[in-house]
C-alpha cells in the first residue's frame, strides 16, 4: 500500500524522520500561484499520486488540511491526520483574531519566523537533537510559501472531513489543542510529537497500516 505524507506548515519531509517501520512516499510542496485557492492548490499537488493503486494520504499538521482538500477528489483508502484539525473553529483564539483583522495580509513574509525559543515551547520540542532539526526546518522555510499558507488556512475555505478519516493527536499540542475526544490521543504529545514522540506515532501507524 503506498502510504502519501504531506508535512506541515513551514515544515518539509524532514518532519517524518523519525518515524519507522513505514514505506512513506513524500509529497512535495509546490510554489502557489499569486492567491491560489487551497483547493486548486491540492489539486496540482495530487498529481504526484499514483491513482492506480490503493493509497493511504497522511497529512501533518496543514498537511492534514491538504490531505482533507485532496480527498475530495481522490479515493484514497485512508486519510489520516497529524497533529492537525478538521474545523476551522478548533483554530486557536489568536488565529481567529488574526484571520479576522486581515494583519497577516500586511507582514512581510520575512517576518513570519517566530523566535526558537517560542517554536520550541509552542511545537513541544525538547530534545537537544529536535531542537536542531526543527531549526533547521524553519530556516529553510520558503517564507513566501508560508505567508500564503498562513492565509488559507485563515481564509474562508471550509475544511470538509472524509468519511474515513483517522485523527492521531498530542494531549499537549499548544500550537493546536486537541479539541474533542474523537482522535487517538498520545499522551503528553506536542505539536511536533512526530518527530518528538515517534516511537508511539509509529506504533499507531503500525495498527492502522
Amino acid at each position: 500500500m503506498n502510504i502519501y505524507c504531506i508535512s506541515g506548515l513551514g515544515a518539509d519531509k524532514r518532519a517524518f524522520n523519525n518515524l519507522t517501520n513505514h514505506n512513506l512516499i513524500h509529497i512535495e510542496w509546490l510554489k502557489p500561484t499569486k492567491n491560489e485557492s487551497l483547493s486548486y492548490y491540492s489539486l496540482r499537488l495530487s498529481e504526484q499520486i499514483n491513482r492506480k493503486e490503493p493509497f493511504i494520504i497522511l497529512g501533518l499538521s496543514f498537511g492534514g488540511v491538504v490531505a482533507c482538500e485532496m480527498a475530495k477528489f481522490l479515493k484514497p483508502e485512508k486519510v489520516i491526520l497529524l497533529s492537525s484539525i478538521t474545523n476551522k473553529k478548533h483554530l486557536p483564539l489568536i488565529f481567529k483574531i488574526i484571520g479576522s483583522t486581515g494583519i497577516h495580509k500586511i507582514i512581510p513574509a520575512s517576518w513570519m519566523s517566530p523566535p526558537m525559543s517560542l517554536a520550541y515551547w509552542f511545537f513541544g520540542v525538547k530534545k537537544i537533537e529536535n531542537k536542531q532539526l526543527l531549526k533547521e526546518i524553519l530556516d529553510d522555510t520558503d517564507k513566501a510559501f508560508l505567508k500564503w499558507a498562513i492565509g488559507r488556512l485563515l481564509s474562508k475555505e471550509d475544511i470538509v472531513a472524509p468519511e474515513n478519516l483517522i485523527r492521531i493527536h498530542g494531549t499537549n499540542d499548544k500550537l493546536l489543542p486537541l479539541r474533542d475526544d474523537a482522535a487517538i490521543k498520545i499522551e503528553d504529545g506536542g505539536h511536533f510529537m512526530v518527530i518528538e514522540q515517534a516511537d508511539e506515532v509509529s506504533e499507531e501507524l503500525n495498527k492502522l497500516f
